[in-house]
Order: C-alpha cells, then structure tokens, then sequence
C-alpha cells in the first residue's frame, strides 16, 4: 500500500514541506522526460530497479538511492529475473529553503548515493510512515521536519557512487572552483570574470557548464556561500557588528549586504540575529 502526506495548501510559504512520502511494495515503471516539479528521492527495499538520467543507466539494489533536482528528466524501471518484485521508499519535497539547504550540504546535485545496510538511512522513511499512522499532521510542521532530518541522514551516511556516474573533467574542475570559492569568500574583487579565469575558461561558458551541472549561475552560488557563512557569523559572536560580517564576506559595504541578505533570506540581518535568540 503507497502512503503518503498530500502537498500542503500554504507550500509557497514553507521553507521545507514533504509532498509525498511513502512506500511502494511493487514499483511501476515510470518515464519522466520532462522531470518532476520538486526535488525527488526514491531509495531500494528489496528486489532491484535501474535508473536512467543524464543519458545514463544505473542500477539500483538495496541500500542505494538516487536524489534527483526538479525537472530533471529521467525513468526508472523494474530489473527483470529478479525474482522478488522491485520495493521502493520514496519522498518528494521543495520549500522557499531547499534549495539553500542542499547547498549548505553539499547535496544540491542529481546523484546515486549508497550507504552501510546498518546506517539509519535504511529504515528512516519507513520508521516515518509508521509514526504517520498514529497522529495527524495538519500544518505539515512533522512532514517538514522529518524531510529536514532525511537531508542531514543523507549529508552523514551518504556516499556518492562518483565511480558509477562517470565523473568528468568538467565536474571536477567546477567542484575545485567550489573549494577555490569557498577560499575567496571574504574577497570583494571576486566576480564570473576571476572564476572564469580560474579555471581557464570564458564566463559564457563557465556560466553554461555551472548550469548544466548544478541548475544556478555559478555567481549565484557563490553569493549563497557568502550568506551561509554570514548566517554563522551572525550566530557565533553577537558584538561582531554587521559592517564587520559584512567585511568578512566580501560585500564592500553593509547595505549592499544587507540587500542583498533580506532578498535572499527574506529578512534584515538583525532580524535573524535576533530570531535566533541573539541579541
């Protein structure tokens, strides 16, 4: 039997809802050229499946999941000879946040994942239907909280299968562009033009290869690094004042960081300081 939480009315304004989480005992054959709208997760049980994106084929046994991006065209079938019929555990998600919290994990990509069969990540979506069982869930408030927990599992028990997918040249030189980002973010002069250089390429088509890899501009990647890391700042030390944080991430003045901040965030910096008990 599939279970599942329906799509909360208000989801616009969540920043992390589940739209479906449940279990399939026998996994139908799906074909999705056009992608799925919200971020998609679909984890084997038992039996086996394979799964096909980015014009490749992988198979998926147990202990192994596959974290595609929204409208990321793929299909997934059932193997045949198996046996025992393809089981899968599924949830889709999005929210005003998922997407900066996948960057702040590191997760924010389409990639198989495998993990040890004793790691919480075999049983965590089953153990959630269960308790789904006992209680409503109105206001999504559990639904949303348990697709938070399922991203920190994944972040800590995860492994990506980098060998099966094939990893090109093009996708390490942009993580090394990550890491060099990731050095250089107290840098105000570092714009397209320094990362380009970086990796010896032309902004038109670092921009593109940015894109194809991760679905956001590679200069919108790295003012996310910036507000991560000054959501840290803004928490570990309240007399660190917002010109200094704002020095700190390479913004070369405090209002255009804290522009930029309320666009991205939603609110002021001082807000969020204080929202989180820091005053």
């Amino acid at each position: 039997m599939k279970k599942h939480f329906l799509i909360p009315l208000n989801e616009s304004k969540l920043p992390l809802f589940a739209e479906t989480i449940g279990f399939n005992p026998v996994q139908e054959n799906i074909g999705r050229p056009n992608g799925y709208p919200y971020y998609h997760w679909i984890q084997t049980v038992s039996g086996a499946g394979s799964v096909i994106f980015q014009h490749q084929e992988f198979n998926l046994p147990p202990n192994n999941g596959v974290l595609l991006l929204p409208h990321m065209a793929h299909s997934y079938k059932s193997e045949p000879g198996e046996g025992a019929p393809w089981k899968t555990l599924y949830i889709t998600f999005g929210g005003m946040m998922a997407k900066d919290i996948l960057i702040a994990l590191g997760l924010y990509q389409s990639a198989f994942f495998h993990w040890e069969q004793e790691a919480p990540l075999s049983t965590f979506i089953a153990e959630v239907l269960k308790q789904s069982d006992e209680a409503t869930d109105s206001f999504s408030i559990r639904a949303s909280s348990n697709v938070y927990e399922f991203l920190l599992l994944l972040k800590k028990y995860g492994k990506t299968n980098k060998g099966s997918l094939k990893e090109t040249s093009s996708l390490v030189t942009l993580y090394s562009l990550i890491d060099w980002m990731k050095a250089e973010l107290s840098n105000p002069d570092v714009g397209l033009d320094e990362m380009a250089t970086f990796i010896n390429t032309s902004k038109r088509h670092l921009n593109s290869l940015f894109q194809k890899n991760f679905h956001v501009t590679p200069y919108a990647y790295f003012v996310n690094l910036r507000i991560q890391q000054s959501k840290k700042l803004l928490l570990e030390n309240n007399s660190t004042t917002i010109g200094q944080i704002a020095m700190a991430v390479g913004f070369r003045s405090a209002s255009h960081f804290v522009a930029t901040f309320r666009k991205t965030v939603g609110i002021p910096p001082e807000k969020y300081r204080h929202l989180n008990g820091i005053f």
